[in-house]
């Protein structure tokens, strides 16, 4: 029987250590070893001059274009309204301000029949040329091109009260009835009053067409 020869603490750890480093250790746990990562470069690169140099050349051609380009549709046409209060909103649900009226009626043109397109040119003609001739030959101008698109009764009137509703943005007693005066003399209509005090017109008869 052999006896297992005796090994001083000094002498066991300088055998565990003089192992090799391929080697497992004793105890049998592996030992994790921790690899530094490579150093990432987290400075940007300054752009190169030709970057910069491309960058601006299309900055410049990019106005260029801008500058030379055809006019757009939104180019030609006037600044949107500004928004309505929310008061105004609930005040007058559903009403149309006046500001607003154009842009309903740029929209009432885009989907209306082409003949209507084609007709919305004419009468947009006609009425710019009516406000250079100033305020009084416009009233009459929109007078008569009212009644010549209202269909009359059996007699062929026009109620004074429908061409009321019809333009009622016109101050009746400062606009409307003077006009339709200056139309009667030049012998455009014939106005039936009624007895009121002063009197008003009641019926309007188109004698000459617009």
């Amino acid at each position: 029987m052999s006896v297992a020869p005796h090994i001083d603490d000094d002498d066991a750890e300088t055998a565990v250590m003089s192992r090799p480093a391929f080697l497992p250790p004793v105890s049998g746990t592996c030992v994790s070893v921790a690899h530094s990562e490579p150093p990432h470069d987290t400075i940007a690169d300054t752009p190169s001059a030709w970057s910069r140099a491309c960058a601006f050349a299309g900055a410049v051609l990019r106005d260029w274009r801008e500058r030379v380009r055809r006019a757009r549709l939104s180019d030609r046409l006037p600044q949107l309204p500004p928004p309505r209060s929310v008061r105004a909103t609930w005040v007058s649900a559903g009403a149309i301000r006046h500001d607003e009226r154009g842009e309903v009626l740029l929209l009432e043109i885009m989907r209306a029949p082409p003949t209507y397109q084609r007709a919305a040119v004419y009468v947009a003609n006609y009425a710019s040329a009516l406000r250079k001739l100033g305020s009084d030959a416009y009233a009459e101008g929109l007078a008569h091109f009212a009644l010549s698109r209202m269909r009359p009764d059996a007699d062929g009137f026009v109620s004074f009260a429908r061409l009321r509703d019809i333009l009622c943005d016109m101050s009746v007693s400062r606009t409307l009835v003077p006009a339709l005066l200056r139309l009667e003399k030049a012998g455009i209509v014939i106005i039936e009053k009624t007895q009121e005090a002063p009197p008003l017109p009641d019926r309007v008869q188109l004698r000459i067409p617009l």
